[in-house]
Protein backbone atom coordinates (compact mmCIF):
# COMPACT_ATOMS: atom_id res chain seq x y z
CA UNK A 1 0.00 0.00 0.00
CA UNK A 2 1.12 3.65 -0.48
CA UNK A 3 1.04 6.02 2.22
CA UNK A 4 -0.18 9.33 -0.67
CA UNK A 5 -0.95 9.77 -3.92
CA UNK A 6 2.94 11.28 -4.56
CA UNK A 7 4.02 8.13 -3.09
CA UNK A 8 2.16 6.10 -5.48
CA UNK A 9 3.46 8.33 -8.95
CA UNK A 10 6.26 7.70 -7.67
CA UNK A 11 6.25 3.79 -7.56
CA UNK A 12 4.80 4.51 -10.87
CA UNK A 13 7.89 6.16 -12.43
CA UNK A 14 10.05 3.21 -11.43
CA UNK A 15 9.21 1.35 -13.29
CA UNK A 16 5.32 0.35 -13.12
CA UNK A 17 3.71 3.29 -15.38
CA UNK A 18 0.15 2.45 -16.12
CA UNK A 19 -0.80 4.00 -19.42
CA UNK A 20 -3.73 6.61 -18.10
CA UNK A 21 -6.85 5.24 -20.52
CA UNK A 22 -8.12 8.44 -22.85
CA UNK A 23 -11.37 9.83 -24.24
CA UNK A 24 -11.30 11.74 -27.41
CA UNK A 25 -14.14 13.34 -28.20
CA UNK A 26 -13.77 15.28 -31.37
CA UNK A 27 -10.08 15.17 -31.62
CA UNK A 28 -9.84 16.46 -28.56
CA UNK A 29 -8.33 14.79 -25.33
CA UNK A 30 -11.59 14.88 -22.10
CA UNK A 31 -10.64 16.56 -18.84
CA UNK A 32 -12.39 16.03 -15.74
CA UNK A 33 -15.34 18.75 -16.14
CA UNK A 34 -18.63 17.64 -17.17
CA UNK A 35 -18.85 18.43 -21.04
CA UNK A 36 -22.23 19.91 -22.42
CA UNK A 37 -23.20 18.26 -25.81
CA UNK A 38 -25.75 20.72 -27.93
CA UNK A 39 -25.64 18.93 -30.89
CA UNK A 40 -25.47 15.34 -32.73
CA UNK A 41 -22.80 13.32 -32.40
CA UNK A 42 -21.35 10.71 -34.64
CA UNK A 43 -19.73 6.99 -33.64
CA UNK A 44 -16.91 8.66 -34.93
CA UNK A 45 -16.62 11.68 -32.55
CA UNK A 46 -16.01 9.26 -29.80
CA UNK A 47 -12.55 7.72 -29.53
CA UNK A 48 -11.45 5.28 -26.85
CA UNK A 49 -7.39 4.99 -26.12
CA UNK A 50 -5.66 2.83 -23.58
CA UNK A 51 -8.70 1.38 -22.36
CA UNK A 52 -9.24 -2.36 -21.24
CA UNK A 53 -12.57 -2.11 -20.27
CA UNK A 54 -15.39 0.86 -20.94
CA UNK A 55 -18.60 1.39 -19.04
CA UNK A 56 -21.76 3.95 -19.39
CA UNK A 57 -23.73 4.31 -16.57
CA UNK A 58 -22.57 1.26 -14.62
CA UNK A 59 -22.80 -0.38 -17.77
CA UNK A 60 -20.01 -2.29 -19.71
CA UNK A 61 -19.42 -1.68 -23.40
CA UNK A 62 -17.20 -2.31 -26.41
CA UNK A 63 -15.65 1.11 -27.51
CA UNK A 64 -17.70 -0.06 -30.49
CA UNK A 65 -20.90 -0.38 -28.71
CA UNK A 66 -20.22 2.65 -26.33
CA UNK A 67 -19.26 4.67 -29.54
CA UNK A 68 -22.72 3.89 -30.52
CA UNK A 69 -25.17 4.40 -27.59
CA UNK A 70 -23.30 7.81 -26.85
CA UNK A 71 -23.65 8.85 -30.07
CA UNK A 72 -27.37 7.93 -29.72
CA UNK A 73 -28.69 10.15 -26.72
CA UNK A 74 -30.22 13.46 -26.66
CA UNK A 75 -30.68 14.28 -23.65
CA UNK A 76 -29.47 13.49 -19.66
CA UNK A 77 -26.16 13.35 -17.63
CA UNK A 78 -24.12 10.31 -18.62
CA UNK A 79 -20.68 8.77 -16.96
CA UNK A 80 -18.33 7.25 -18.57
CA UNK A 81 -15.68 4.77 -17.04
CA UNK A 82 -12.37 3.57 -18.50
CA UNK A 83 -10.09 1.36 -16.60
CA UNK A 84 -6.45 0.17 -18.10
CA UNK A 85 -5.39 -1.82 -15.01
CA UNK A 86 -4.38 -0.07 -12.62
CA UNK A 87 -5.66 3.69 -13.91
CA UNK A 88 -9.18 4.71 -14.05
CA UNK A 89 -10.44 7.96 -15.43
CA UNK A 90 -14.27 8.93 -14.48
CA UNK A 91 -15.86 11.48 -17.41
CA UNK A 92 -19.33 12.87 -17.37
CA UNK A 93 -21.39 14.21 -19.77
CA UNK A 94 -24.66 16.29 -20.41
CA UNK A 95 -26.36 16.29 -23.39
CA UNK A 96 -28.85 18.27 -24.29
CA UNK A 97 -29.95 18.18 -27.69
CA UNK A 98 -32.52 20.24 -28.72
CA UNK A 99 -35.41 19.03 -31.44
CA UNK A 100 -35.98 20.89 -34.45
CA UNK A 101 -39.59 22.15 -33.77
CA UNK A 102 -38.54 23.68 -30.01
CA UNK A 103 -35.45 25.24 -31.95
CA UNK A 104 -38.19 27.05 -34.78
CA UNK A 105 -40.85 28.09 -32.04
CA UNK A 106 -37.76 29.86 -30.27
CA UNK A 107 -36.73 31.60 -33.59
CA UNK A 108 -40.38 32.37 -33.88
CA UNK A 109 -40.75 34.44 -30.62
CA UNK A 110 -37.14 35.88 -31.30
CA UNK A 111 -38.88 37.38 -34.30
CA UNK A 112 -41.59 39.12 -32.50
CA UNK A 113 -39.67 40.91 -30.46
CA UNK A 114 -36.90 41.82 -33.26
CA UNK A 115 -40.98 42.94 -35.07
CA UNK A 116 -42.09 45.03 -31.81
CA UNK A 117 -39.13 47.17 -32.28
CA UNK A 118 -38.76 47.56 -28.34
CA UNK A 119 -35.86 46.29 -27.03
CA UNK A 120 -36.51 46.34 -23.45
CA UNK A 121 -35.67 44.13 -20.10
CA UNK A 122 -39.48 43.26 -19.55
CA UNK A 123 -39.03 42.57 -23.35
CA UNK A 124 -36.82 40.40 -23.08
CA UNK A 125 -38.15 38.43 -20.45
CA UNK A 126 -41.28 38.60 -22.30
CA UNK A 127 -39.08 36.66 -25.23
CA UNK A 128 -37.87 33.97 -22.15
CA UNK A 129 -41.00 33.05 -20.72
CA UNK A 130 -42.50 32.42 -24.26
CA UNK A 131 -39.34 30.45 -25.36
CA UNK A 132 -39.17 28.49 -21.68
CA UNK A 133 -42.46 26.50 -23.48
CA UNK A 134 -39.78 24.78 -25.73
CA UNK A 135 -37.41 23.26 -23.16
CA UNK A 136 -35.30 21.18 -25.49
CA UNK A 137 -34.14 24.60 -26.58
CA UNK A 138 -33.45 26.20 -23.66
CA UNK A 139 -29.63 26.70 -24.21
CA UNK A 140 -30.01 28.22 -27.79
CA UNK A 141 -32.72 30.47 -25.73
CA UNK A 142 -30.01 31.01 -23.31
CA UNK A 143 -27.19 32.32 -25.83
CA UNK A 144 -30.05 34.38 -27.59
CA UNK A 145 -30.98 36.16 -24.67
CA UNK A 146 -27.25 36.85 -23.58
CA UNK A 147 -26.76 38.46 -26.80
CA UNK A 148 -29.67 40.48 -26.14
CA UNK A 149 -28.95 41.28 -22.03
CA UNK A 150 -25.67 42.80 -24.08
CA UNK A 151 -26.98 44.97 -26.43
CA UNK A 152 -29.11 46.64 -24.26
CA UNK A 153 -25.83 47.38 -22.01
CA UNK A 154 -23.80 48.06 -25.21
CA UNK A 155 -26.71 51.02 -26.24
CA UNK A 156 -26.75 52.43 -22.14
CA UNK A 157 -29.76 51.33 -21.26
CA UNK A 158 -29.69 51.92 -17.21
CA UNK A 159 -32.39 49.38 -17.48
CA UNK A 160 -29.67 46.44 -18.24
CA UNK A 161 -27.76 47.04 -14.99
CA UNK A 162 -24.80 46.48 -16.98
CA UNK A 163 -24.21 50.18 -18.58
CA UNK A 164 -21.22 51.63 -17.67
CA UNK A 165 -19.10 48.03 -16.58
CA UNK A 166 -15.86 47.50 -18.56
CA UNK A 167 -15.10 43.76 -19.88
CA UNK A 168 -16.23 40.99 -18.60
CA UNK A 169 -18.82 42.59 -16.24
CA UNK A 170 -20.27 44.88 -18.85
CA UNK A 171 -21.85 44.20 -22.20
CA UNK A 172 -18.42 42.14 -23.56
CA UNK A 173 -19.57 39.67 -20.52
CA UNK A 174 -22.79 38.66 -21.98
CA UNK A 175 -21.19 38.45 -25.91
CA UNK A 176 -18.86 36.11 -25.13
CA UNK A 177 -21.45 34.12 -23.42
CA UNK A 178 -23.64 34.38 -26.39
CA UNK A 179 -21.12 33.29 -28.72
CA UNK A 180 -19.72 30.29 -26.27
CA UNK A 181 -23.37 28.78 -26.54
CA UNK A 182 -24.45 29.71 -30.26
CA UNK A 183 -21.63 28.56 -31.64
CA UNK A 184 -23.01 25.19 -31.59
CA UNK A 185 -26.26 25.79 -33.05
CA UNK A 186 -26.53 26.30 -36.65
CA UNK A 187 -29.53 28.74 -37.14
CA UNK A 188 -29.43 31.90 -38.76
CA UNK A 189 -29.84 34.02 -35.42
CA UNK A 190 -27.02 32.18 -33.95
CA UNK A 191 -24.45 32.23 -37.26
CA UNK A 192 -25.66 36.33 -37.51
CA UNK A 193 -24.56 36.76 -33.94
CA UNK A 194 -21.33 34.76 -33.56
CA UNK A 195 -20.84 37.03 -36.91
CA UNK A 196 -21.57 40.42 -35.46
CA UNK A 197 -19.55 39.93 -32.29
CA UNK A 198 -16.58 38.71 -34.14
CA UNK A 199 -16.42 41.69 -36.13
CA UNK A 200 -16.65 43.61 -32.90
CA UNK A 201 -13.76 42.20 -31.64
CA UNK A 202 -11.94 42.34 -34.99
CA UNK A 203 -11.44 39.09 -36.04
CA UNK A 204 -11.95 39.53 -38.98
CA UNK A 205 -11.23 35.93 -40.63
CA UNK A 206 -14.15 34.24 -37.90
CA UNK A 207 -16.44 37.11 -38.70
CA UNK A 208 -16.35 35.97 -42.17
CA UNK A 209 -16.89 32.50 -41.74
CA UNK A 210 -19.36 32.29 -39.01
CA UNK A 211 -22.07 34.78 -40.67
CA UNK A 212 -24.15 34.30 -44.02
CA UNK A 213 -24.63 37.99 -43.97
CA UNK A 214 -22.87 39.55 -47.41
CA UNK A 215 -22.50 42.36 -45.68
CA UNK A 216 -20.38 41.74 -42.76
CA UNK A 217 -18.42 39.26 -44.97
CA UNK A 218 -17.81 41.63 -47.50
CA UNK A 219 -16.46 43.85 -44.91
CA UNK A 220 -14.64 41.80 -42.91
CA UNK A 221 -12.38 40.18 -45.67
CA UNK A 222 -11.68 43.74 -46.87
CA UNK A 223 -10.23 44.42 -43.64
CA UNK A 224 -8.46 40.69 -43.75
CA UNK A 225 -6.71 41.52 -46.74
CA UNK A 226 -5.69 45.57 -45.30
CA UNK A 227 -4.13 43.92 -42.44
CA UNK A 228 -2.32 40.51 -44.67
CA UNK A 229 -0.41 44.07 -46.23
CA UNK A 230 -1.71 44.01 -49.78
CA UNK A 231 -4.35 46.44 -51.45
CA UNK A 232 -8.02 45.48 -51.06
CA UNK A 233 -9.46 44.22 -53.78
CA UNK A 234 -12.87 45.59 -53.20
CA UNK A 235 -12.45 49.68 -52.97
CA UNK A 236 -16.16 50.58 -53.74
CA UNK A 237 -18.97 50.65 -51.30
CA UNK A 238 -19.79 48.22 -49.43
CA UNK A 239 -23.00 49.40 -47.77
CA UNK A 240 -25.39 48.29 -50.20
CA UNK A 241 -24.79 44.11 -49.76
CA UNK A 242 -27.69 42.46 -49.24
CA UNK A 243 -29.23 42.05 -46.24
CA UNK A 244 -29.91 38.37 -46.06
CA UNK A 245 -29.06 37.55 -42.98
CA UNK A 246 -30.41 38.34 -39.31
CA UNK A 247 -27.57 40.69 -38.62
CA UNK A 248 -29.31 43.59 -39.94
CA UNK A 249 -31.90 43.66 -36.80
CA UNK A 250 -29.32 41.81 -34.06
CA UNK A 251 -26.87 44.20 -34.53
CA UNK A 252 -26.63 46.69 -31.74
CA UNK A 253 -26.68 50.26 -32.77
CA UNK A 254 -23.31 50.83 -31.98
CA UNK A 255 -21.76 48.16 -34.25
CA UNK A 256 -24.56 49.31 -37.15
CA UNK A 257 -22.62 52.54 -37.37
CA UNK A 258 -19.36 51.23 -37.40
CA UNK A 259 -20.48 48.68 -40.04
CA UNK A 260 -21.92 51.25 -42.08
CA UNK A 261 -18.47 53.32 -41.64
CA UNK A 262 -16.61 50.15 -42.46
CA UNK A 263 -18.04 49.78 -45.64
CA UNK A 264 -17.37 52.98 -46.74
CA UNK A 265 -15.99 53.21 -50.21
CA UNK A 266 -11.83 53.64 -50.22
CA UNK A 267 -10.95 55.38 -53.76
CA UNK A 268 -11.44 58.77 -51.93
CA UNK A 269 -14.96 59.58 -52.63
CA UNK A 270 -16.72 58.87 -48.98
CA UNK A 271 -14.67 61.90 -47.39
CA UNK A 272 -18.09 63.65 -46.04
CA UNK A 273 -18.44 60.29 -44.34
CA UNK A 274 -14.90 60.16 -43.12
CA UNK A 275 -15.09 63.46 -41.46
CA UNK A 276 -18.19 62.60 -39.72
CA UNK A 277 -17.03 59.71 -37.86
CA UNK A 278 -13.43 61.13 -37.74
CA UNK A 279 -14.76 63.97 -35.09
CA UNK A 280 -15.81 61.09 -32.99
CA UNK A 281 -13.51 58.65 -33.34
CA UNK A 282 -11.39 59.35 -30.14
CA UNK A 283 -14.77 58.47 -28.17
CA UNK A 284 -15.05 54.68 -29.72
CA UNK A 285 -14.29 51.73 -27.94
CA UNK A 286 -10.61 50.62 -28.94
CA UNK A 287 -11.86 47.72 -31.39
CA UNK A 288 -13.76 50.50 -33.16
CA UNK A 289 -12.27 52.83 -33.80
CA UNK A 290 -9.33 50.36 -34.69
CA UNK A 291 -11.47 49.76 -38.35
CA UNK A 292 -11.91 53.13 -37.67
CA UNK A 293 -8.29 54.42 -38.40
CA UNK A 294 -8.14 51.72 -40.88
CA UNK A 295 -10.28 53.12 -42.95
CA UNK A 296 -9.61 56.41 -42.31
CA UNK A 297 -5.65 56.17 -43.15
CA UNK A 298 -6.63 54.12 -46.38
CA UNK A 299 -9.46 56.95 -47.71
CA UNK A 300 -6.55 59.93 -46.70
CA UNK A 301 -4.33 57.95 -49.20
CA UNK A 302 -6.14 57.76 -52.01
CA UNK A 303 -7.29 61.38 -51.87
CA UNK A 304 -3.78 62.43 -51.57
CA UNK A 305 -3.89 63.74 -48.15
CA UNK A 306 -0.65 61.98 -46.83
CA UNK A 307 -0.28 63.70 -43.50
CA UNK A 308 -3.70 62.43 -42.36
CA UNK A 309 -2.85 58.91 -43.80
CA UNK A 310 -0.13 58.91 -41.89
CA UNK A 311 -1.60 60.45 -38.84
CA UNK A 312 -4.10 58.08 -38.56
CA UNK A 313 -1.62 55.10 -39.77
CA UNK A 314 1.10 55.98 -36.84
CA UNK A 315 -2.02 55.29 -34.28
CA UNK A 316 -2.46 51.64 -35.35
CA UNK A 317 1.43 50.96 -36.09
CA UNK A 318 1.74 49.11 -32.67
CA UNK A 319 -1.80 47.81 -32.66
CA UNK A 320 -2.97 43.96 -32.78
CA UNK A 321 -1.75 42.16 -35.82
CA UNK A 322 -0.75 45.65 -38.28
CA UNK A 323 2.71 45.11 -38.74
CA UNK A 324 2.22 43.99 -42.12
CA UNK A 325 0.01 46.45 -43.27
CA UNK A 326 1.79 49.44 -42.03
CA UNK A 327 4.84 48.63 -43.19
CA UNK A 328 3.27 48.42 -46.42
CA UNK A 329 1.04 51.30 -46.29
CA UNK A 330 4.59 53.29 -45.20
CA UNK A 331 5.52 52.36 -48.98
CA UNK A 332 2.95 52.71 -50.15
CA UNK A 333 2.72 56.81 -49.28
CA UNK A 334 6.14 57.05 -50.29
CA UNK A 335 5.50 55.67 -53.73
CA UNK A 336 2.84 58.32 -53.79
CA UNK A 337 4.93 61.31 -52.49
CA UNK A 338 6.48 63.44 -55.73
CA UNK A 339 9.72 62.88 -57.21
Amino acid sequence: MFESDEDLRVHQFGGHHTIQPMLVFRGRECGRSRLAITKETSTSDWVFRNAKAISVNGRNFSANTAATYLSEQRSGVHDVTLVNGGARQEFQFAFALADEEDLQNVDVALRQLVDSGELSHSSINHFIMRGKHFPTALSYLSGLANYLYGVLAREGSAESGLAGRQGEQGYEGRYNQAVTTLGDFDRHPAEAICGIVAFHYSQFPRAAARTRSRRVAAVSLRFREILEGGIPSTQHDLRAESHTSWDHVLSDTVIERVLAWSALPLDGSAGEAVEEFGSVITAQRPHDAFKLRLVAAEHYLAVGDHTAAIRNADLLRHGRNTERWYENFRTRVQGALPQ
